[in-house]
């Protein structure tokens, strides 16, 4: 296959993964480019090239950066990303960022995604929206310093509701796919050791708030627990449903090494890895995605499953994590009296 019919083909991949699954590839171009169904098909063969014209209106019609059609080659890979000035540095436009990323993924016909994680479930945390907002103004403050942070002490306030519906509607969006996801000996520690530092620091506008903290922290261990028992996810508050979309829980005892989200689809696949605390990569090369799902392989034969089987294991699991929260909130309590 010539560079340009890879190329082609690349164009012609690309727009398939943004389709919804009503839609048709072929159907598309023929709307698109006003060319008959034989002319179309010419082209999704690659016995004829699509034209400068054609081009160029595809890739503006589906927001394809041309330059990143080049040819694909082992061990060079082109990413893409948000800016962190474009993210606005607003909790509201973080939010929206993952919400249209879901979406995206959700239009994938077959969508499943496989992932691994260090620390904090980010899309298990909408269930909590007080730990969610927790984590961004810990980011944004402590990591990233952020001057309009400087002086800001965590405090005490209701979530703007225009924000709160788009992390349900996020949140919603996550649990209508089915995912394979591998948790570790770190997960959620993380962030029990940054509401462990807000405190002793003096972070805190009430120093009291660290404890409701945790107790969101108890409450979402509790309801991953709840739908690591049934293999479903649903939200926090709401009954166990009798059906749904497969959630597989996996625990590595040794060492999960990044947060990696593989998308594969029957229209393509996709990667994703967060970057820059904030921020997230991802890439549809061919070679990235396949030695990806090559790692996530081995990372799951390495894992055992805890969802809905192996009740020792996974109660083993949750036990621990329960027992580190309960230990720090004892300690504050005690702290301050209470």
């Amino acid at each position: 296959m010539s560079d340009a019919n890879d190329i082609q083909q690349r164009i012609f991949e690309t727009i398939k993964i943004k389709l919804s699954k009503e839609e048709k590839l072929a159907t598309v171009l023929m709307d698109k480019l006003f060319l008959s169904q034989d002319a179309v098909y010419r082209r999704m063969r690659g016995e004829v090239p699509l034209t400068i014209y054609e081009t160029k209106t595809l890739c503006e019609a589906y927001q394809i950066p041309f330059d990143e059609m080049g040819v694909y080659k082992r061990g060079v890979v082109n990413f893409s990303y948000s800016p962190v000035d474009r993210i606005g540095l607003n909790f509201e436009d973080w939010l929206i960022g993952i919400r249209d990323g879901l979406i995206h993924i959700k239009k994938m016909e077959n969508a499943h995604i496989t992932m691994s994680i260090i620390d904090t479930p980010i899309f298990q945390l909408f269930n909590l929206p007080h730990l969610t907002r927790f984590k961004f103004f810990f980011w944004a403050k402590t990591y990233l310093k952020i001057p309009a942070y400087e002086k800001e002490l965590f405090k005490r306030e209701k979530i703007d509701k225009k924000v709160l519906m788009i992390g349900i509607e996020a949140h919603n969006i996550y649990n209508s796919i089915p995912t394979t996801e591998i948790y570790s000996n770190e997960t959620l520690r993380g962030t029990l050791r940054q509401i462990q530092y807000y405190y002793e620091a003096h972070l805190f506008e009430d120093p009291s708030y660290s404890l409701e903290l945790l107790d969101n922290l108890l409450d979402l261990i509790k309801h991953l627990k709840a739908q690591a028992e049934i293999g479903r996810k649903f939200a926090f508050g709401n009954e166990a449903p009798n059906a749904g979309n497969k959630f597989d829980m996996y625990y590595n005892e040794t060492f999960v090494s990044d947060n990696t989200y593989l998308v594969k689809s029957k229209a393509g696949s996709l990667v994703y890895f967060s970057h820059n605390i904030l921020n997230y990569l991802h890439t549809k090369d061919p070679y990235y995605i396949q030695e990806s799902e090559f790692v996530l392989s081995k990372l799951i034969n390495n894992s055992t499953l805890i969802s809905e089987v192996n009740t020792k294991d996974r109660n083993r699991f949750f036990a621990e994590i329960s027992q580190a929260v309960i230990q720090l909130k004892k300690r504050i309590e005690s702290e301050l009296n209470l």
